[in-house]
Order: C-alpha cells, then structure tokens, then sequence
C-alpha cells in the first residue's frame, strides 16, 4: 500500500492532474450543499447532458471546447430558471425536453465532424489525466469564480432554501439569486466534465452533500463535511483508477458511493439503536 501511494504521488500524470481534480473536488462540494438545499439533483443531470450540444457546436466550428461548451451549459440553466413562469411548464418537463434535444443535436453535430478528432468517450465519462495546460487554465479560473461567488451568497440561497417568502420579504432578491445559483450549476457542470464527464458529473454535485446530509445539518458543518467526503473520494478514486487503470471519472464517483454507503449504514445503526434503546 505504502509503495503504491509513493508511485501515485510520483507519477508525472498524476501530478498533473492532481490539483486540478481536488479544485474541481472542492468546488463540486460546495455546490453540491445548494443543490440538494434546493432540490436541483435533476437540473444538473439536464445541464450535464444538455452541455453535449454546446461541446458538438465548438466541435463542429473549430472553436475551444470548454468555453463554448460553459456559455452553452450556464444558457441551458437560466433558460430552465425562466421557463416555469414565462412559459407554463414544470422545471422537471423542462428540463427533460432541453436534455433529450439538446443532447441529441450534440451527438449528431459530433458525429457528423469530419475535420476534429473527437474523444467521445472522455466527453461522455471524462479523464482529467489528460487535462491540457489551456483547460487548466479555465478551469482554474472557473473554480475560482464559483466560490467566490458561494462565499458571497451561501447564507443567502440557504435561507432562500428552507423559506423563499420570508426571505423574500426581509429583502432579498429572491429572483436573482436564485437565477444566479442555476447559472452557478451550469458552471459547475462545465468544471466537472474533465473529471467525471457529462454522464457521471450528476454524481459529484449530489454525493458530497448527500453524504454530510447524513451527518450534520448547519450549513457550515455540511460545507466540511462535504468538502471533506469529496476530497477523500476524489483522492481515492484516483488511486483505484491508477492501480487498476480504470476510468478516472468513473472511479472517483464509484468511491463517494462506497463513502455514501458507509455514511447510510452508520446512520441506520445509529437510529435502529436509539430506537432499542427508548424501547428498553
């Protein structure tokens, strides 16, 4: 094990692609407490798949994949803000027919992109071992943005979470921020792509947070705890996919469900014991 975690540190792949995965571990937990604050699971799958229409756009033109494809995802999650009251349709309806049309114009546009070489499968399941310096770059920049902007409005998006009328009434600007939050997980979703890709990305903005919801309820214990699940799963992932040479992406989200697993089980335990104990 020990000579194991000195070839994983060592490794110039891994070392690459290190910092990267714990920023986007970072990020994807703290917005992962909001998400499911405010019931947005679904929004990120639709996001997530609806993304794949912005990457084949910048495919098919020549264009840089990530930026067009955070321009593409943060559109898709504003217009599925706007679109339960300006157009009559539930947010889950809306986002089922932006996901299944958009995802479809992304796999036709991509297929059908003759001049680029096109690494489907990291799109669909990501591979943050192959992150170039420039992606570095925007997903630096793009993590810093995101939490920038969480520092600024988490109190904000929690109060807005549990009692949208009163917070509205103390003065809040209940419509922007929350048109904010759902353009924030348009961006998260972007920064998640390299490492856990459109298919799986669904699972770093739900399982950090689902995993503290077992453990704690304040806002700040439920940042640390998730924080903490994610980079432990993240870091975990990485280990098994060098070990075993498994997809990154898929590795990462495979360990935060083993880690939501034991969270679920000490849990049940805890309360199966509590009950005995009140019985006795």
């Amino acid at each position: 094990m020990v000579d194991l975690l000195a070839e994983f540190l060592t490794s110039p792949v891994m070392q690459a692609s290190l910092l990267p995965a714990l920023l986007i571990a970072v990020v994807t937990a703290s917005m992962s407490v909001m998400v499911m604050a405010h019931r947005l699971s679904f929004l990120t799958v639709g996001v997530s798949h609806a993304s794949l229409a912005g990457l084949g756009i910048a495919v098919s033109l020549s264009l840089p994949l990530l930026p067009v494809a955070t321009v593409f995802a943060v559109a898709i999650a504003l217009l599925l803000a706007l679109m339960p009251k300006r157009q009559g349709i539930s947010e889950d309806a809306g986002t089922g027919i932006l996901f299944a049309g958009s995802m479809a114009l992304g796999i036709v546009l991509i297929s059908t992109a003759t001049t680029t070489r096109v690494d489907l499968f990291g799109l669909l399941f990501g591979n943050i071992l192959t992150v170039s310096g420039e992606e570095k770059i925007w997903l630096y920049f793009l993590g810093s943005l995101i939490l920038v902007a969480m520092l600024l409005a988490s109190r904000a998006w929690w109060s807005i979470a549990f009692d949208a009328v009163t917070a509205e009434a103390s003065g809040l600007p209940v419509g922007f921020l929350r048109m904010l939050l759902y353009g924030l997980v348009g961006l998260t979703v972007i920064l998640c792509v390299k490492l856990a890709g459109i298919v799986l990305t669904a699972g770093l903005l739900v399982l950090p947070a689902a995993c503290a919801w077992l453990w704690g309820r304040s806002l700040a214990g439920l940042w640390l705890l998730s924080v903490l699940f994610s980079i432990t799963g993240t870091l975990a992932g990485l280990i098994w996919s060098y070990a075993y040479e498994w997809p990154s992406g898929a590795s990462v989200v495979l360990a935060l469900c083993v880690i939501f697993t034991i969270s679920w089980a000490f849990n049940w335990g805890r309360t199966w014991a509590k009950q005995n104990d009140n019985k006795g």
